[in-house]
């Protein structure tokens, strides 16, 4: 069964900072190339969200938290989301820049 895959205010500045940031270092056509790879990635949760492990930082919150990793060597992204049985959602509520 598909999921409704939300995307949180908070995740979307986290993307649009990220982007504004390899536009900056690169190029627009770049900046694009990389939003709507990993907008492509997250739309991905819609199927099979929890083939994505639990982190670490999930016994910090009263639900569970996994992640979704996107990118290749040092352009590597983590996406953390969340995923309610009941509404058969999945919300993404932060990314960030991994190493």
């Amino acid at each position: 069964m598909a999921f409704h895959v939300e995307i949180s205010p908070e995740a979307f500045d986290n993307l649009d900072a990220i982007s504004n940031y390899n536009e900056a270092r690169s190029s627009f056509r770049v900046a694009e190339r990389w939003f709507n790879g990993i907008l492509d990635a997250i739309r991905s949760l819609n199927e099979m969200p929890y083939r994505c492990p639990v982190t670490e930082e999930s016994a910090d919150f009263a639900s569970e938290v996994r992640m979704l990793l996107y990118g290749k060597r040092r352009r590597r992204y983590k996406i953390y989301f969340a995923i309610d049985e009941e509404t058969k959602s999945v919300r993404v509520f932060h990314v960030r820049h991994w190493l």
